[in-house]
């Protein structure tokens, strides 16, 4: 079942009111993925705000990703976030339905890092594959994903099919099982590179995914940094809440 619509209170900012109430008819679905809105004239007549307050809260709407914008057409309704968990890119959208695929930007094998060489237990004079591919849903771009594994570990990695799922490649090739994950994700605003990669404009909100992957036998398999579209990507965190603490 959806969620219940509510009316947003009206004592904030008109802009952020307005905003809310219409982010509110989208995630409820009263609002549908592509459907027009109305234009600032109208919402400004049929809530009795300014045309500028109007364009505001869709300046708003915008940068939050519930809506777009077409040059002479007017402001639509976006498609809902792809909801993602620190696993497999490959098998969320899969499992979800959004035809996964991969583009290989780059592969090498190059001197790490001595922190790199650290977490990934490599000794003096070893090497690193660094591997960094666009990972799209629906042929849409959403992450850019840089893997660093160990050289000697995966001697010849980079040999292989690099657009599938990598976790299943160290499975069948390597005999290597991912388990677990220790994660880190902050915001950021896109630099050039990544925003051209990616399809949006230079400075939009991304979510970075830092992740530290360890095998079966508690044993670090690989260091990734994955950039995501914080327009088209939301993440589904589940944990315990530490009650003893104090907790809220």
């Amino acid at each position: 079942m959806g969620r219940q619509p509510r009316t947003p209170a009206r004592t904030s900012p008109l802009y952020s009111w307005l905003a809310a109430l219409l982010r509110d008819r989208i995630e409820t679905g009263r609002l549908k993925p592509h459907e027009p809105l109305p234009s600032e004239r109208v919402l400004s007549e049929r809530y009795t705000v300014s045309r500028m307050t109007a364009r505001h809260a869709l300046d708003t709407l915008t940068s939050e990703g519930y809506v777009y914008r077409t040059p002479r057409r007017g402001t639509f309704v976006a498609e809902p976030r792809l909801q993602f968990s620190v696993g497999s890119f490959t098998r969320v959208m899969s499992d979800a339905d959004g035809r996964p695929g991969t583009r290989v930007l780059s592969a090498a094998t190059v001197d790490p890092d001595p922190s790199v060489s650290e977490a990934l237990g490599i000794p003096p004079g070893g090497r690193v594959h660094v591997l960094q591919r666009l990972r799209t849903a629906k042929g849409e771009p959403v992450a850019i994903e840089t893997i660093q594994v160990s050289a000697a570990r995966f001697p010849d990695l980079l040999q292989h099919d690099l657009a599938g799922s990598l976790w299943e490649l160290l499975r069948s090739r390597y005999g290597v099982r991912p388990t677990q994950a220790d994660a880190r994700v902050v915001a950021v605003g896109l630099d050039r590179s990544a925003a051209q990669t990616l399809g949006v404009r230079r400075g939009s909100p991304a979510i970075v995914l830092s992740r530290v992957v360890f095998d079966d036998r508690g044993e670090v398999v690989e260091l990734a940094r994955d950039v995501y579209r914080g327009d088209r990507a939301e993440f589904a965190v589940t944990a315990p809440v530490e009650a003893a603490r104090g907790g809220r």
